[in-house]
């Protein structure tokens, strides 16, 4: 691990912003790396990628849900949602049935080896996390998830919020017209889920 380099933000806030974003992007790549997912289903026993695994959190918290319902949760495009879901049920982690409100329509319901799955995920992202992160004190880690929730909620409201115009969401590629303020459906979810 790296020594922290301190920052005099008052001297220089755009250099500041700037490590900021390169902080950010090498995070995105080491949480999303193949080589720790592959450490994870090894230590786990599920080899689903962290995208079927954080869709699987949702069902389990949120479920039985529509499909529509689990995209806006997840904020995800249907195509790629879809892929996602047949994926877990192909391993039989969820499975679909009739809506008990519209016959029409199924809802996505996780299997009893879908929450255990979804468990062992749980538990070996925390030994791998507990493992990168034992050089920091609890107070450490409380002041860091504090102020990366402050992030999170500050760079989803900006600049949708602030100009009335669409943004690109991080990552996808896509415009997101609506802004991102209220995102109660990501909280609760498990920490590495996102990534």
């Amino acid at each position: 691990m790296s020594a922290a380099r301190p920052t005099d933000v008052g001297a220089d806030p755009a250099a500041a912003r700037r490590r900021l974003r390169d902080a950010l992007q090498a995070l995105h790549r080491i949480t999303g790396s193949a080589r720790l997912e592959r450490l994870n289903a090894a230590r786990s026993g599920v080899s689903i990628g962290y995208g079927a695994v954080s869709v699987l959190g949702r069902v389990i918290e949120g479920g039985p849900i529509r499909m529509s319902d689990l995209a806006a949760a997840g904020r995800m495009h249907p195509a790629a949602l879809t892929r996602q879901v047949q994926a877990l049920e192909a391993e039989g982690y969820v499975e679909r049935r009739a809506d008990p409100g519209d016959g029409r329509a199924s809802v996505i319901v996780a299997t009893a080896s879908g929450r255990g799955a979804y468990r062992r995920v749980e538990a070996s992202t925390d030994a791998i996390m507990a493992e990168q992160l034992s050089g920091w004190s609890p107070t450490e880690l409380a002041a860091l998830v504090d102020q990366l929730d402050r992030l999170v909620g500050d760079l989803r409201a900006v600049p949708a919020s602030r100009t009335g115009r669409s943004r690109v969401a991080p990552g996808s590629g896509a415009a997101e017209t609506k802004t991102d303020t209220d995102d109660s459906a990501s909280k609760g979810s498990r920490g590495r889920a996102d990534r």
